[in-house]
C-alpha cells in the first residue's frame, strides 16, 4: 500500500529535478525572440536554434515576440514554467535596460532569469546612410546637424537597445540634435531608409552588410571593428568614443530550473556553437563567435551590462515615469 502510494505521489507531483532531467526534453523547445523577423539578432537565434534541435533531439521552435519592445516577450518568459520548454532569446542589453529603468517590472534580469549562454559582442552596430547622400562621415553628419537641429532623421531601433541609445551617446558627445524614429528592428529601419523615409538608420552589420555591397547604402560609422565591413571606422577613430556599448545576444531561462536542466541545455548550446560548420556560417555571415556559458562568465556579464545602462534616464530607456 506504501509504496502504491509513493508511485502515486511521484505521478502527481513529478519526479526529483536530477529525474526530469534525465527526461528532458521530451517535447518541443520554445524560444521566444524578442526581436523582428529578418535582422540580425533573429538570424543569429534562428541559425543557432536549427543545430541545437539536432542536438537536443527534439524541435526548437522560433517565435519573435516584438511588442513593447521586447517586454512582452520577456515577461512571457520570466512567468513560464520552470521546465526548461520556454527560452527567451534577446538582445542582453533589451533585458538589462527595462532592469535599471524599472526594477519592479515583471521582468528583471537578475531577479527572474537565469543566463545559460551569452554570445558576447555578437556583431557590430552600423549607422548607414544613402550611397546618393552628401554625408558620408560622423565629421559631415555632426556639421550638418549643427546647421540645422533636429532636422536630420535616424531611423532606430527598439527603446533600450543600442540601435537606439548609440545615437542618444552621439548626441550628447557632439552636442548635435537628431530625430531618432524607432523601428522594431534593423530590417524595418534598413526599409525605411531605403523607401527614403529616414535619412540614417542604425543596423547591425550583418543585417547591413547586402546593401552596402548592392551600392544603395553606405557605412558612416560602427561600434566596433566590423567582421564583414572592416572599411567602415568607428566611432572611436571619427572623434567619438563615448558611442560603443558592445551588443551581446543571450539565451535566458525562467530563474528557478533544475540544475540538471540548465545542465543540459547550457551544454548543448556549446557543443553547437562549437560545432565547425555552424562557426563558419556564422562567421561568414559577420558575426562574432564568442560563446560564454561557465557561471561565473555569464553572471559577470550580466553585472556588467547592467552597469552599463546606468547612464540613462528611464526615458532615455523607453520608460515613462510617473
Amino acid at each position: 500500500m506504501k509504496f502504491k502510494l509513493i508511485v502515486v505521489a511521484l505521478a502527481v507531483f513529478g519526479w526529483s529535478p536530477a529525474l526530469r532531467g534525465q527526461n528532458f526534453p521530451n517535447r518541443p523547445i520554445e524560444l521566444v525572440v524578442s526581436s523582428s523577423p529578418g535582422g540580425g539578432v533573429d538570424l543569429v537565434f534562428r541559425l543557432i536554434a536549427e543545430d541545437l534541435a539536432k542536438n537536443l533531439k527534439t524541435q526548437v521552435n522560433v517565435a519573435n515576440q516584438t511588442a513593447g519592445a521586447g517586454a512582452i516577450a520577456a515577461e512571457k518568459v520570466a512567468a513560464a514554467r520552470k521546465d526548461g520548454y520556454t527560452l527567451l532569446g534577446s538582445l542582453l542589453g533589451q533585458v538589462a535596460t527595462m532592469t535599471v529603468a524599472n526594477p519592479k517590472a515583471p521582468a528583471n534580469l537578475v531577479r527572474d532569469f537565469q543566463p545559460l549562454a551569452i554570445l558576447y559582442g555578437y556583431a557590430a552596430v552600423i549607422m548607414l546612410g544613402r550611397a546618393d547622400s552628401e554625408i558620408k562621415t560622423i565629421k559631415d553628419l555632426v556639421a550638418q546637424a549643427q546647421k540645422k537641429p533636429g532636422d536630420l532623421i535616424v531611423g532606430v531601433g527598439p527603446p533600450g537597445t543600442s540601435l537606439t541609445l548609440e545615437v542618444e551617446l552621439l548626441k550628447r558627445a557632439a552636442k548635435i540634435d537628431l530625430t531618432s524614429l524607432p523601428f522594431a528592428g534593423s530590417a524595418q529601419a534598413i526599409t525605411n531608409l531605403l523607401g527614403g523615409h529616414v535619412n540614417f538608420a542604425m543596423a547591425s552589420d550583418v543585417a547591413a552588410q547586402p546593401h552596402i555591397k548592392a551600392g544603395k547604402l553606405i557605412g558612416i560609422a560602427v561600434d566596433v571593428e566590423s567582421a564583414v565591413l572592416p572599411d567602415v571606422p568607428t566611432f572611436a577613430k571619427q572623434g567619438y568614443p563615448q558611442v560603443n556599448l558592445l551588443a551581446s545576444v543571450a539565451f535566458l531561462a525562467p530563474k528557478g530550473l533544475p540544475d540538471a536542466i540548465a545542465k543540459i541545455l547550457v551544454e548543448a548550446i556549446r557543443k553547437t556553437v562549437q560545432e565547425p560548420k555552424l562557426r563558419e556560417n556564422l562567421k561568414s555571415r559577420g558575426y562574432n563567435v564568442d560563446l560564454r556559458t561557465a557561471a561565473t562568465d555569464v553572471d559577470k556579464l550580466v553585472k556588467e551590462e547592467i552597469d552599463k545602462y546606468l547612464r540613462f534616464t528611464p526615458e532615455d530607456l523607453g520608460w515613462k515615469t510617473q
